[in-house]
């Protein structure tokens, strides 16, 4: 995480267990996807897929549900 952070300039906002948080232009799965100038995968960047070393997706909100929840719960460490 540490690695994809400092090469693409993308942090997580949330970790838990085997699941992790992060921001997205999109809504869906493939605005995730993090590409080169060029257009092709970044290197260490995530795949999507089954196999072993790739990521499947557990599902997407905007960022207005956070918001909301944190207005009704507020934040939790």
């Amino acid at each position: 995480m540490l690695k994809l952070a400092t090469s693409a300039d993308l942090y997580q906002v949330a970790i838990n267990a085997d699941c992790v948080v992060y921001p997205s232009d999109g809504p869906s799965p493939l605005d995730f996807l993090l590409r080169t100038l060029d257009g092709k995968p970044l290197p260490g960047g995530f795949r999507l897929g089954v196999s072993p070393g790739m990521v499947k997706l557990e599902g997407a909100q905007d960022i207005l549900w956070a918001e909301g929840l944190l207005e009704e719960h507020g934040p939790t460490t």
